[in-house]
C-alpha cells in the first residue's frame, strides 16, 4: 500500500510538472494565405458557401392574356420555371472546398442543390409526386424529390520549371472573349503562358453514349484550341473549336424537340468548324470588344428517316458555312456608363437546300456565357438578350403540329420551322416555351432545327440581329442602376415563311416580319460588403411585328369558332436577390 502511494504521487508530479511545461510554450500562429488557412504542411485549404435567395414574378409571359399562364414543368426543380412563368421563391445553395499544396497543385470540389421551395417542400418530401394529381392543362403529376449534386470539379497542377499548366474535371470556363462557347463541361485542358504571349488546348465531353442507353461511337466531343497576345490595355486572340457530334442508335427524335437532349435523327453526325477572333482594350474612357466568327463544316442527315420527301434520300449531305459578329462598347464617364453593344448571326432562308447557314456555336444547341464575361455580365436578367427566352405568342395553341399539312419543306414528322419548341405540337404538350433561343444563348437556336429533311441541328435557324443599349450609373459606393433597351430580330424570315402555308394555316398571309421583341429591363442593386448584395430587377416585353404575325396563327377561342390571337400584351418580370458568398 505504502508503495502504491508513492507511485500515485510521482505520477501526479509527472503530470503536473508537463502541465507547467506546456503552458509555457507559445502557441503557434495560424498561417494564413489570402482566404486560405494552413491545414498541414504546405497544405492550404479555404471553404467556400452560397446562398442565392430569390423572388420570381411573372404576367403574361406568352404576350396575350386571353391564354391561360402556365408553367412548362411541375417538377420543383426545373431551371425552366425559375426563370419562366410563375410566383415562386427558389434559392441555389452551395458548399465547397478548395485546397492547395505549395504552389502547384490545386483541388476545387463544389456541391450545389437548387429547388424552388414552400412552406411543403422546405420537409424531406423524397419520393413523393405533387399534390392533386394531372392539372387543368393534362399533365401528370411530377416527382418532387430533393436535388443534390456535384456542380464543378477540378484539379489544377503547374509542372514545376515549364511553362505548362493542366487542369481536368468540370471547370466554369469561357473560350473566346465574347464567351460565346463556355460552360461547365467536363474537360482535359493544356495551358502554356510564354509572358505576353498564351497558349491553351482542350478536349470538351458534351454527350456520352452511356446516357442513351448506347455503345461505341454515339459522343458529342469537341476540341478547343486558344491563341492571345497580351499588348496591356491590349488583347487580341484567336479561338478555333472542331465539334464532333456522332449519333448512331435509336432514334429519338420526337415531335416536341428539346436542343439540351434531341440528339436528332438515327445516323445524323456533324463535322464542323468554328473559328473566332477577337480584340478587347480601352482607347481612352471607351471600353471595347470586337470578335469575328466564322463557321464551316459538313453535316450528314439521318439514315433511319420515314417519310422523306420525293427525290430525298436518306443520309443527305449539307455543308455548313456561317458567320456572325459580337460587339460591344462602353464610356466611363466616372459615375454614368453608357454602352451599346451588337449580336449579329447569318441566317438560313432555304429549307429545301443542301446547305445550313444559321450561325450559333454548338451544333446540338448549349448555353453561353457571355454575360459571365466583364462586357456583358449586367445583361444577366435580361431575357431577350440571353436569359431564359419569352414563351412563344399566346403559348401557338392550335398551331398545325408536324404532319398536319405537308409545307413543302421537308417530310411528316420533320416539317416545323421553328422546331424545338415552337410549333411542335401545340400549348397542349407545353411545346410553346424558350421561342427563340436557349438558355445563355445570344442567339436564335431554337427556330428552324428541323426544317431541312432528315436532320436537326441549330445551324438551320434564321438568323440574329441584336441590339442592347442602355446606361450604368454609381451614384455611391456599393450601389449601382442599370437600364436597358434591347432589339431582337431575324436574318432571314424564309424558314419561318416555309413553316406555314396561305390557306391552310389561318391568319398567315405569306410571310412573316423579321422584327421580333424589344425589352426594357434594369436592376438596382446595392453591395453592402465584399460578400453580400442586394439587387431588385424587371423587365418589360413588348411583341414586334414578328411576334405578332405568330400569335395570330394560335387560337384564342379553342371551344368555339377559331379567333386568331393578339399576341399583343407586355410580358412582365420582377425578381429580388439577395445574394451571400464566402
Amino acid at each position: 500500500m505504502r508503495r502504491l502511494t508513492q507511485v500515485a504521487l510521482l505520477g501526479v508530479l509527472v503530470l503536473g510538472t508537463a502541465s507547467l511545461a506546456m503552458a509555457q510554450q507559445v502557441p503557434q500562429p495560424v498561417m494564413r494565405l489570402g482566404n486560405f488557412i494552413e491545414v498541414g504542411n504546405d497544405v492550404f485549404m479555404k471553404i467556400m458557401a452560397t446562398a442565392d435567395i430569390r423572388y420570381h414574378t411573372t404576367d403574361n409571359y406568352d404576350f396575350d392574356s386571353r391564354v391561360r399562364e402556365r408553367v412548362n414543368s411541375r417538377v420543383p426543380d426545373d431551371t425552366v420555371v425559375q426563370d419562366a412563368s410563375g410566383d415562386i421563391t427558389w434559392a441555389e445553395l452551395r458548399l465547397g472546398v478548395e485546397a492547395k499544396y505549395q504552389k502547384n497543385l490545386t483541388l476545387y470540389l463544389l456541391f450545389e442543390h437548387q429547388q424552388i421551395f414552400d412552406g411543403n417542400l422546405i420537409d424531406d418530401r423524397s419520393n413523393t409526386t405533387n399534390p392533386g394529381g394531372t392539372d387543368v392543362f393534362g399533365r401528370a403529376a411530377g416527382p418532387e424529390n430533393p436535388g443534390f449534386h456535384v456542380e464543378r470539379f477540378w484539379i489544377d497542377y503547374k509542372f514545376a520549371g515549364t511553362p505548362l499548366r493542366m487542369r481536368v474535371g468540370a471547370d466554369l470556363w469561357t473560350l473566346d472573349q465574347a464567351g460565346l462557347l463556355g460552360d461547365d463541361d467536363p474537360r482535359f485542358a493544356l495551358f502554356a503562358d510564354f509572358g505576353d504571349i498564351d497558349v491553351m488546348a482542350a478536349a470538351v465531353i458534351q454527350n456520352e453514349s452511356q446516357r442513351l442507353g448506347l455503345e461505341n461511337d454515339n459522343d458529342f466531343v469537341y476540341y478547343t484550341f486558344s491563341a492571345g497576345y497580351n499588348l496591356k490595355p491590349h488583347r487580341f486572340q484567336v479561338d478555333v473549336v472542331y465539334f464532333r457530334d456522332r449519333f448512331n442508335g435509336a432514334d429519338t427524335q420526337s415531335p416536341v424537340l428539346s436542343t439540351r437532349t434531341a440528339m436528332g435523327f438515327q445516323g445524323q453526325r456533324t463535322d464542323s468548324v468554328l473559328i473566332m477572333g477577337s480584340w478587347s482594350g480601352r482607347v481612352g474612357p471607351i471600353r471595347g470588344l470586337v470578335q469575328g466568327n466564322f463557321l464551316t463544316g459538313t453535316a450528314r442527315g439521318g439514315t433511319n428517316v420515314a417519310g422523306l420527301p420525293t427525290g430525298v434520300a436518306a443520309g443527305r449531305h449539307y455543308d455548313i458555312f456561317a458567320g456572325g459578329v459580337v460587339a460591344y462598347a462602353e464610356a466611363d464617364l466616372g459615375i454614368v456608363r453608357p454602352f451599346v453593344g451588337f449580336v449579329y448571326g447569318t441566317g438560313d432562308g432555304d429549307p429545301t437546300d443542301r446547305h445550313l447557314h444559321g450561325f450559333t456555336t454548338l451544333p446540338q444547341g448549349e448555353i453561353t456565357l457571355i454575360t459571365g464575361t466583364p462586357f456583358f455580365e449586367h445583361l444577366d436578367f435580361s431575357t431577350n438578350f440571353q436569359k431564359r427566352d419569352y414563351h412563344c405568342p399566346a403559348n401557338l395553341q392550335g398551331v398545325r403540329a408536324p404532319g398536319a399539312a405537308a409545307n413543302g419543306a421537308g417530310p411528316v414528322g420533320n416539317l416545323s420551322a421553328v422546331g424545338a419548341a415552337a410549333l411542335a405540337a401545340g400549348s397542349a404538350a407545353g411545346s410553346a416555351f424558350q421561342c427563340l433561343h436557349t438558355t445563355g444563348n445570344p442567339f436564335n437556336d431554337r427556330v428552324g432545327n428541323t426544317s431541312h429533311p432528315g436532320i436537326s441541328t441549330t445551324y438551320a435557324n434564321p438568323g440574329t440581329f441584336d441590339i442592347p443599349i442602355g446606361v450604368r450609373v454609381f451614384p455611391l459606393k456599393g450601389h449601382e442602376i442599370t437600364g436597358w433597351f434591347v432589339h431582337r430580330r431575324i436574318e432571314k424570315s424564309g424558314l419561318l415563311d416555309r413553316a406555314f402555308i396561305v390557306g391552310t394555316d389561318p391568319g398567315f398571309n405569306g410571310h412573316i416580319r423579321k422584327a421580333m421583341l424589344n425589352e426594357v429591363g434594369g436592376f438596382y442593386q446595392w453591395t453592402l460588403n465584399p460578400y453580400f448584395d442586394i439587387r431588385l430587377a424587371g423587365t418589360i416585353g413588348i411583341p414586334d411585328g414578328g411576334y405578332r404575325d405568330l400569335g395570330r396563327l394560335a387560337d384564342c377561342n379553342p371551344s368555339g369558332p377559331r379567333q386568331g390571337c393578339d399576341g399583343n400584351d407586355l410580358a412582365l418580370q420582377g425578381e429580388a436577390r439577395f445574394r451571400v458568398r464566402f
